[in-house]
């Protein structure tokens, strides 16, 4: 009778033990209303930026201390245009028809503004599956983009220093023909499940862009107004250089170009 009891319990144990572990990993990921891929970034810290003496860096990537104190969501993949079009009801995209694979429909959206990006964003989170969720949709900061971008690396890229390794992770100047991105996910991922971070289209982040003071931050957001909007990740028609982690580029927030985004999402703990 104890053997049978005993038996009884170790089953349970690890019929519990194996739904923990699915609850967890389903956690780690999210698939929203339209089929939009999250992934949960930990918070955690990281040196933001270039080391000192980098020849690669530029004057503004200086290296500092970033701490972010709370989980968030991340798309996996940047925002496609048949996503943008769900959402919004048009697709603005240059590269898009029956001359482009898939019609462009699974093609990262680009002449998009920082203002349509916005509201790509707020529109998603007030439909009715998303609210029900609790979900709400933003830009990813600079500091929370490049902590996903590099994934627990601080070389120059996600995957180390080897830029010969960079088109297996990157569409970008060396592996593209014309000015047309590629369909999302078809390069390597990030460790932490990431695609296209480093190359195929630039990526709009939520902060006016400034130089950085070099000081420690926690969970920094940028200056409270400015100029320019800052993006990053490099592209298809950018050389390696521009596809690093910490490279920074900025522009008009209401410029709708070749810049498209993906989306961020407070973990449902942190709400």
């Amino acid at each position: 009778m104890l053997l049978r009891l005993m038996l009884i319990t170790a089953i349970l144990a690890t019929c519990l033990s194996s739904t923990e572990s699915v609850s967890a990993q389903a956690d780690k990921e999210i698939t929203n209303s339209i089929g939009m891929k999250l992934v949960l970034i930990p918070r955690g810290k990281f040196a933001m930026g270039s080391a000192r003496g980098n020849p690669e860096a530029d004057a503004d990537e200086r290296q500092h201390e970033v701490t972010l104190t709370r989980d968030c969501y991340l798309g996996a993949f940047e925002v496609t245009q048949s996503q943008f079009e769900k959402v919004m009801g048009r697709n603005p995209s240059q590269f898009q028809g029956p001359s482009i694979e898939d019609g462009g429909a699974n093609h990262p959206v680009d002449q998009v503004s920082w203002f349509d990006a916005v509201e790509f964003c707020k529109r998603l989170s007030e439909l009715t599956e998303e609210r029900a969720a609790g979900r709400t949709y933003r830009l990813p900061s600079e500091a929370e983009w490049e902590y996903a971008c590099r994934a627990g690396s601080s070389d120059e890229f996600a995957f180390g220093n080897d830029v010969g390794l960079l088109g297996d992770y990157a569409w970008y100047e060396e592996n593209s023909v014309g000015l047309q991105r590629y369909p999302v996910g078809r390069k390597k991922p990030n460790a932490w499940g990431l695609y296209d971070m480093h190359g195929n289209a630039w990526e709009w982040c939520a902060d006016w862009y400034e130089e950085y003071s070099g000081q420690p931050a926690i969970d920094p957001t940028g200056p409270s107004k400015g100029a320019d909007r800052v993006y990053r990740g490099g592209s298809i028609s950018r050389g390696a250089p521009y596809c690093r982690s910490a490279n920074r580029t900025a522009t008009n927030p209401s410029f709708a170009g070749f810049v498209s985004f993906r989306v961020a999402m407070n973990a449902l703990t942190d709400k």
